[in-house]
């Protein structure tokens, strides 16, 4: 199956790959090899738009963590078996809808005139609407969670089903307390769940650039922005070249890192 798998990485892949570096490292008006590099650095705030990606992308996935990891322990312990299979056939196909589609869906929640607003000066607790829910920072990380969530919750739920029940049954033979079980048997057993997780999330999240232009402002672009904005407003092409490359040695440092940590854990 190798040389079927090089047919399809090569020419959808590594080529496309090559082809950014090439347009990256391309000499512009008679400057050197980083001369795209050093144009994108000379504007000043690039520097701070990775910064903020990474800032966005850590929220936004500590979030999913914080509400992925308990429903993936409610599916893989807490449900019966016959409904397990269902929940997460859910999960995947509320994963699947459009970014366009759910991003609008939050702007009827989070909007001036959205359900949230209208509930919080019903209850008399504002007497003006939130402008702050839409277009700042805190909607482009609620809106990423939503997104991004059920691919949090399917690695780590596959890695708590390596527990056998008889591990959990040693814990409390051994006098181990909920508390205690759970620290030394399903969280450690369950971590390469989570850095699997980091790894199909983290980088597509730190990438994005629909949600942050949709429904964030000035202070949560992202590096995705910054690409699109080279492209389709300035047209300058070896400057998004050289943004897109170190956005990808960023990612491939982020998942050798990942996958040092996971053989870690695996004994490896």
């Amino acid at each position: 199956m190798l040389p079927i798998g090089y047919l399809v990485l090569i020419p959808l892949f590594y080529v496309p790959v090559v082809l950014l570096l090439v347009k990256a490292f391309q000499p512009d008006n008679g400057g050197g090899a980083f001369s795209a590099f050093t144009s994108v650095f000379s504007e000043g705030h690039l520097l701070g738009t990775i910064r903020q990606s990474f800032e966005i992308a850590g929220l936004s996935f500590g979030l999913m963590l914080l509400l992925g990891y308990p429903l993936a322990y409610l599916v893989c312990f807490k449900m019966q078996q016959r409904f397990q299979l269902p929940t997460l056939l859910l999960l995947v196909m509320s994963g699947s809808i459009s970014d366009i589609v759910r991003i609008f869906g939050w702007y009827s929640l989070l909007g001036r005139e959205g359900v949230i607003n209208s509930a919080l000066m019903h209850l008399g607790i504002t007497h003006a609407p939130v402008d702050g829910l839409l277009f700042s920072r805190f909607a482009v990380v609620i809106v990423l969670t939503s997104g991004w969530l059920p691919y949090v919750v399917i690695p780590i739920y596959s890695a708590m089903r390596t527990i056998e029940a008889r591990q959990l049954e040693a814990a409390r033979d051994l006098y181990s307390s909920p508390f205690a079980t759970f620290k030394n048997v399903v969280l450690p057993m369950s971590t390469p769940g989570i850095l699997g997780a980091f790894i199909i999330v983290f980088i597509p999240v730190l990438s994005d650039f629909a949600t942050p232009q949709l429904v964030g402002g000035p202070s949560s672009l992202m590096i995705g922005n910054f690409v699109s904005d080279q492209v389709l407003q300035v047209g300058d092409l070896p400057a998004a070249a050289a943004a897109a490359a170190l956005l990808l040695a960023m990612s491939v440092v982020l998942i050798g890192v990942a996958q040092r940590v996971t053989r870690k854990f695996h004994g490896g």
